[in-house]
């Protein structure tokens, strides 16, 4: 398996970005992305326009409401957005899975504006299962982004319930910038990426979040293997971590990034073990009924912050 950098939230001129759809392309293939999702406003339109032989994207698209924009990808056939109310988002999202589509919360906290209402998420889900991911950070990458906090800590809150939600990053990729830094979903995908695969890698749950660095982790135990989305049994194991603090560095610019240390997080945000950015193996006891989260943590322009976040590994 291998873990590679995507971009799940993109607009174009379909609907209020400013790229074409082959710009939008050429701009990803730029920035080294390997897949992005075409994810334009309440429209498929694009499609026509997409070409996987210069980069690969996942079909979907921003169901944009007033009561808040939910990503879809990867169904194969319309589901009708426009009769989603916060009473039947359930059945809603149900839909999207009969049409073999994953659902996706976009940016819950985001204040919108008049051209975009309805960003916060506002849908009263009675069931949080259906929820395949939820997207944890948000547009540039900034140690004071107040929305992507309130997002983290709603995502932990929802582990800490037993329900098990990949997270994302999403860029909201509307034009070119030229200024802003900026993240990106690893995704793990075996061999090339593909749209099949990127689907399949979030709804198992397969996901880091990151400003750059490529950051994830595998659990061993008596000669097997787990990797992050999957259920262990309790008992001591040995987590590897491989770090690869240079990529995507371009990516910082002008911002001042220091890596510090490799931190395993658990119910409740809690922390059990800190260690060196640099460490690659660390011994742990599961317990039952936990989840276990990855964080990369470092100095971002003089703020202590997380700079990756993988998605749990669930303990029974």
């Amino acid at each position: 398996m291998s873990y590679h950098p995507c971009e799940l939230h993109c607009h174009t001129v379909h609907s209020d970005g400013g790229f074409q759809v082959k710009e939008l392309l050429w701009a990803a293939k730029e920035d080294n992305l390997a897949l992005i999702a075409l994810t334009d406003h309440n429209t498929f339109s694009g499609y026509g326009e997409l070409d996987d032989t210069l980069l690969p994207a996942v079909r979907g698209i921003e169901w944009t409401t007033y009561f808040g924009h939910m990503l879809v990808l990867g169904a194969d056939k319309f589901i009708d957005w426009r009769d989603a109310v916060p009473d039947n988002i359930d059945e809603k999202i149900k839909q999207v899975k009969e049409a073999g589509g994953i659902a996706g919360i976009a940016h819950p906290f985001q204040l919108g504006s008049p051209l975009c209402t309805g960003g916060r998420w506002e849908f009263k889900i009675k069931d949080w299962s259906l929820v395949d991911y939820i997207e944890v950070w948000h547009q540039d990458m900034t140690a004071d982004n107040h929305e992507n906090e309130r997002a983290l800590a709603l995502w932990t809150s929802l582990l800490d319930r037993g329900f098990r939600i990949a997270a994302s990053y999403g860029r909201d990729w509307h034009r070119p910038e030229k200024n802003g830094y900026y993240g990106c979903t690893y995704l793990d995908m075996d061999g090339e990426a593909t749209p099949e695969k990127a689907v399949r890698a979030v709804k198992m749950g397969r996901t880091v979040i990151s400003t750059g660095a490529k950051f994830f982790f595998r659990v061993h135990r008596r000669g097997r293997t787990y990797f992050i989305g999957d259920t262990i049994a309790k008992g001591s194991v040995t987590f590897s971590f491989f770090t690869d603090l240079h990529a995507r560095s371009k990516n910082a610019q002008a911002q001042e990034i220091e890596y510090k240390e490799i931190r395993i997080v658990t119910n409740g945000s809690k922390i059990v073990l800190r260690t060196r950015c640099d460490q690659r193996h660390v011994r742990l006891r599961l317990e039952s009924g936990k989840w276990y989260r990855a964080e990369l943590w470092g100095i971002l322009n003089g703020k202590k912050t997380a700079l990756a976040i993988t998605s749990p590994v669930y303990c029974v």
